[in-house]
């Protein structure tokens, strides 16, 4: 039995735009990086780009939650070798995903609030050191980048054991893990390489497994396929 087509799509598309956002929110970081990397420079940029903030803001948010539905889907590309490890790096991902949203909407709506307000600088630093040792900020911020890290870590892992996605999705997510702690140019563009990679495989192997229902083998899976026969002189 396989999901519909069109929900085999919907899925792969789900997947894709939700990787496709996080690299534009970080290349548009990136490119608007003021020189100057001071709390001073980057109000400033904030409070002379409004638009550029709320298209970020919109990246980060948006792009997590289109993000859902697919990674969910991938959960169930597995069906023996590997579920385990694909069903739970699926959910992980998928609440740090849905945590990131409420760190998302404080970090971008405090700062572009303190920004639009006309907060002398002094002022605004002051308030947003504040919001970064605040316990729901630091809350929503770790549970995010452990489920974003530790969930497409062991997904990654799970899909490779169900050899339904090339044997360098998983190095490729380590890689991604380990350049979203460090910063500069280099490793914002290698973790974006990083991501492409693990997440086109991804989405095209939901899309081509047809996401088998829980307990049920896709028919073009070895599994279906090896039924056996019944002998009529037997039978």
């Amino acid at each position: 039995m396989n999901i519909p087509w069109l929900t085999r799509n919907v899925a792969c598309a789900s997947i894709l735009l939700g990787a496709a956002s996080l690299v534009a929110g970080n290349l548009l970081t990136l490119v608007n990086q003021p020189a100057d990397d001071s709390f001073a420079a980057t109000f400033a940029l904030v409070a002379d780009s409004p638009g550029m903030w709320l298209l970020a803001a919109t990246l980060a948010i948006a792009g997590s939650i289109l993000w859902l539905p697919g990674l969910l889907a991938a959960g169930g590309t597995a069906l023996r070798r590997g579920r385990i490890l694909t069903v739970l790096g699926s959910l992980l991902m998928s609440f740090g995903l849905a945590v990131g949203v409420g760190h998302f909407a404080m970090f971008f709506g405090i700062f572009g609030s303190a920004a639009h307000s006309g907060l002398p600088v002094p002022s605004a630093q002051t308030l947003l050191e504040a919001e970064d040792g605040y316990v729901l900020g630091t809350v929503l911020l770790v549970v995010f980048i452990a489920g974003l890290s530790v969930g497409m870590l062991l997904l990654a892992l799970g899909m490779r054991m169900a050899k339904v996605v090339p044997v360098w999705v998983p190095v490729a997510a380590l890689i991604f893990t380990v350049t979203d702690f460090m910063g500069g140019t280099a490793a914002t563009l290698v973790g974006a390489l990083a991501l492409l990679a693990v997440f086109i495989p991804m989405a095209l192997a939901v899309r081509a497994a047809g996401i088998p229902a829980p307990g049920l083998p896709a028919a073009s899976s070895p599994e279906a396929q090896a039924t056996p026969r019944t002998s009529v002189r037997g039978s």
